[in-house]
């Protein structure tokens, strides 16, 4: 099934071409390391309310990933 893993919040960008993933459990795992990447990588974008939201191919919402750094 593909995933799509959009930046919602202060920062919003869609994911347009998504990913494969073979369940819910893989998409979420996916969002948590996109939220830690993003979050170190921009630790400014990593407060609360920004997020990744995971949407199913169908467009319904599966989990959100808070933004997260290992330097805040």
């Amino acid at each position: 099934m593909r995933y799509f893993f959009h930046l919602a919040g202060e920062l919003e960008a869609h994911d347009v071409l998504g990913q494969d993933c073979a369940n819910d459990k893989e998409a979420r795992d996916h969002a948590k390391f996109i939220a830690h990447r993003i979050g170190t990588e921009k630790p400014g974008l990593a407060r609360e309310g920004n997020f990744i939201v995971v949407k199913n191919e169908t467009g319904k919402e599966v989990f959100r990933a808070q933004l997260a750094s290992t330097l805040v």
